[in-house]
Parts: C-alpha cells; sequence; structure tokens
C-alpha cells in the first residue's frame, strides 16, 4: 500500500473511532451522536466537581403510616473538560436510602450508575436493597381481581360490594366473637409479610452513537413471606368500635393457594416459614433511546425490549420467562425564559407477561426488574396507577400506559444549588389478564392526578403526587419521575 493511501486509511479509521466536538474542541474516544449531547440551556446550569444532595423525608402511606428517612446522592460529573461533560447527567453516581414506616416497614438501598465507565462506551450499573414489609400488599392474582371490592358486611349481614377502599378496610378491621369466645378478625385479609435481599449487576453496551444500547446483567434475589393467619393482629375492633384483641383469619394468599388460584398460574414461594428461596436469574435487552437528558428529558424517545431468564440449573429454586415492551415520547409543547421554563408532553406504554412451570409469585409484581428507571411496578401504586392501592391488580399479563404534562415554571439559585419548581398533571390507566390471549378493551382501570416537582441541580427530581380514582384518593413524595 502506499503511503498516500495508508495515510487516508488511517484518518478514515479515526474518524469513525473518535468525534471531535466542534463548540469546545474536545476530542470523543468513540463517536457519540448529536442528539445525545445535552441541550444548551440545561448545560448552562450544570455543576462541574463532585457534590452531594440530599432531602430528609417524611411521609404518610394510607397502608403504613408515617415514615421517616431520607435520600443522599453523590454525583461525580468531572469538569468541563471532560470529552463527556456535555454527553451525561453525570460520569458517576450513588444514591443511597433509607426509610423506616410506623408499621415497621424498612428499606435500605445503594444504587451506582456510571456511563460510559473508563471512557469506554460501556455503562455499569449495581443494585444492593434490604426490604422488609410487614404490611405488603396483596389483592389476589387473575382477571378477577380487577373486580369491585366484595365481602361479607359485618355489620348488616351478607354480601356487600365497597365503592371506596376506605369503607372496604373499615369493615375488614371489624372483630366478630366466634364459638370459642375469641374475637376475629380480617385486618390483615390483603396483607403479607415480606423480607427481600436483592444484589443487581447490569453492563450496557452503547452502538449507534449512543442512541442504541444492549444491555446484559445479572441479579441474586432472596425472598421470604409469611400470612398472618392465625396470629394476633395489631389492630381490630368490635362492631362497637371498642379495640380488642382479635386473632387473624385466613388471608386472601391462604385462601387462594387453598382453592388452587396458584396451581393455575403455576406460582409459588409463599413458603410461610421464614425461609429465603433464591431466584438467581439473567436478564437482557436492547433499548433505543434519544432523549436529550435522562434524569429530566424534554425531547425524545426510549423504546426497549427487556428478558428476564430464570432456571434451576443458575442455582434457582425458580424456573420462569419474563419479557416487557415499553416505550416512551418526550416532546416539549413550548419554551419560554432561554428554554429554562417550558411545557413538555410525556407519556409510556408498557406491556409485559411472565410465563414458565414454576414461577416466584413475586416476580409478577413489576413487568420488569431490570428495566431503565428500576422497572415498571404492577398495578397501582406510586409508580404505575397512582389513583389505586399498591398491587391493586396483578396479573402474568399487563398493560400499563401513563401520560404527563410536565411544566417547569420558575427557576433559582439558592447557595449555589441551582433549584427548578414545576407541577404535572396526568392520567394512568392499565389492565391485567391471565394470558396474552385475553388482551381487550373491557375492564380497564384509570385515576386522574396532578403533582409537583423540584429539580435540584438537575440530576434530582423531588416528585409530588395526588391521585384520584374511583377507589378514593392516595398521596405520594418520592424521587425521579416515574419514567
Amino acid at each position: 500500500m502506499k503511503r498516500w493511501d495508508l495515510a487516508i486509511a488511517m484518518l478514515m479509521l479515526c474518524s469513525i473511532n473518535a468525534q471531535v466536538d466542534t463548540t469546545s474542541k474536545k476530542i470523543l474516544p468513540f463517536y457519540i451522536h448529536e442528539s445525545k449531547k445535552m441541550p444548551a440551556f440545561e448545560l448552562e446550569d450544570k455543576k462541574e466537581g463532585t457534590f452531594l444532595t440530599g432531602v430528609p423525608r417524611v411521609e404518610v402511606d394510607p397502608i403504613r403510616g408515617i415514615g421517616y428517612g431520607g435520600n443522599i446522592n453523590l454525583f461525580i460529573n468531572k469538569t468541563k473538560d471532560d470529552p463527556f461533560f456535555e454527553y451525561t447527567p453525570y460520569r458517576h453516581r450513588l444514591n443511597t436510602e433509607l426509610f423506616i414506616f410506623q408499621n415497621g416497614r424498612i428499606r435500605y438501598a445503594m444504587n451506582y450508575d456510571a456511563p460510559y465507565i473508563f471512557n469506554s462506551p460501556w455503562r455499569l450499573r449495581a443494585d444492593v436493597v434490604f426490604w422488609e414489609d410487614p404490611n405488603a400488599q396483596y389483592w389476589g392474582i387473575g382477571r378477577f381481581a380487577n373486580q369491585q371490592l366484595t365481602f361479607r358486611d359485618k355489620r348488616n349481614g351478607g354480601i356487600k360490594t365497597f365503592n371506596k377502599v376506605k369503607d372496604y378496610e373499615n369493615n375488614l378491621v371489624i372483630a366478630e366473637l366466634g364459638a370459642d369466645n375469641q374475637y376475629y378478625t380480617d385486618f390483615h385479609y390483603h396483607h403479607i409479610q415480606q423480607r427481600e435481599k436483592l444484589f443487581n449487576l447490569l453492563g450496557e453496551r452503547v452502538l449507534m452513537g449512543g442512541k442504541l444500547r444492549l444491555m446484559f446483567g445479572y441479579e441474586a434475589l432472596f425472598t421470604s413471606f409469611e400470612s398472618y393467619n392465625g396470629k394476633i393482629a395489631e389492630e381490630a375492633f368490635d362492631v362497637y368500635e371498642n379495640k380488642v384483641e382479635a386473632i387473624s383469619n385466613p388471608t386472601m394468599v391462604d385462601e387462594q393457594i387453598a382453592a388452587g388460584v396458584w396451581n393455575r398460574f403455576n406460582l409459588s414461594g409463599f413458603n410461610n416459614n421464614n425461609r429465603f428461596l433464591f431466584t438467581s436469574m439473567l436478564a437482557g435487552a436492547i433499548i433505543y433511546d434519544t432523549r436529550d437528558y435522562e434524569p429530566d428529558p424534554s425531547e425524545g424517545v426510549f423504546l426497549q425490549y427487556s428478558h428476564e431468564y430464570s432456571a434451576p440449573w443458575l442455582g434457582s429454586d425458580f424456573n420462569f420467562n419474563k419479557f416487557m415492551l415499553q416505550g416512551h415520547y418526550i416532546h416539549t409543547l413550548a419554551r419560554w425564559r432561554n428554554n429554562k421554563r417550558r411545557l413538555t408532553f410525556a407519556g409510556l406504554a408498557g406491556f409485559g407477561h411472565i410465563f414458565g412451570p414454576n414461577i416466584n409469585f413475586i416476580e409478577m409484581w413489576d413487568l420488569s426488574s431490570q428495566a431503565e428507571a428500576g422497572g415498571i411496578m404492577v398495578l397501582g401504586g406510586a409508580r404505575s396507577i397512582r389513583g389505586y392501592r399498591e398491587a391493586r391488580f396483578l396479573a402474568p399479563t399487563v398493560a400499563l400506559v401513563n401520560l404527563e404534562l410536565r411544566g417547569r415554571f420558575y427557576d433559582f439559585k439558592f447557595w449555589n444549588q441551582h433549584i427548578n419548581l414545576g407541577a404535572t398533571a396526568f392520567y394512568d390507566f392499565g389492565n391485567a389478564w391471565d394470558s396474552p390471549s385475553q388482551v381487550d378493551w373491557k375492564l380497564w382501570k384509570g385515576a386522574p392526578g396532578v403533582g409537583g416537582r423540584i429539580a435540584w441541580n438537575q440530576s434530582t427530581i423531588l416528585r409530588m403526587d395526588y391521585a384520584v380514582s374511583r377507589e378514593g384518593s392516595q398521596f405520594f413524595f418520592g424521587f425521579g419521575h416515574i419514567f
């Protein structure tokens, strides 16, 4: 090969493996598409260096009472000379969370995220979560769970349908005197005692200038569950509203297991003996992402197919597959004040299915725990249909749609911290079926709501949501957009 031809070939090779930012003259070690660059109005307020954000939290949960805790985030942004400064919300983020509720629920979590780690096309994520909840929700599995709340009326006798979940639960808590002169209650009818230990490691390889990502991961999950059947209920009242000591009747999970409902869905995992069962799981995903800024995007789309697989040859006590399809569409309808204030439409549509000869039932609680932003919870609660109770609608096949109108209306600096205040109007709806062949347009559940948003140094989003459904209303406070 001639020297001139060799020089041209070398230049062509460099053009493929490196990209020059014409604005800052910084050389990227590999090609990243221009659409992945942060908007100029976001870059203007992006902090350099290493810093902490953290907020103490007080929550009131309709199930668990008052909760106390907080989040601390460590961000490493490096400086504006870093070639990836304009392409990532951060170079490293370590989030820690501790929360304790009045009922004894406790959650401790650490999450690590490093885009373009070691200046490579790889992204590394890791999670460690310890979780204990004495009142985890179980509202039944299967399409029938979409029906209204029905139970024996303990004051007047006969079967009654309750329109509001609060009235339904007030009926459950009533203790009745049995033939043995002992009080019995259904206060814990929809509760299970849940304990989890989760360890998660994920790697992502970017392609197509950062628009396409291939994800590979492994999850080790240890779970233990107990029923309240036969245990003393800490809260029970007789029909005259006098507090009494009462024994818990069989709960819904006891009734469904005894009736063979779980056998129909190949479910297991409720060992009821304090022993942890092991779910060893491989995960993979293909992701197409054109969002301009992950924590609070103003434009772009996000499309993902994810698949999770657990089998005995991995050391697992279970054997199942789970897949999820989801798409996000983000578009800003109006901008003003140098683009720092805006009105943005954000939509999510997700569909998931779980199948196999031996399914850990708790895996039905989310469409995909390996998904972007930690998966989509099913169906009800803070991250899905916010007007309905947590896990209110649960089945092997699930669909969810979230529509939000996000406004950023006022920004200022306080103690060298950049704060942006906003509000969100939203509508959530979804459905659950026993199998994909049953998918139809009947019995969909929806709930509207409004919320407040506080963006702190861009990468930390505080979320406050109030939603109303036919069964009641709920308020949530948390971190990050739900998608």
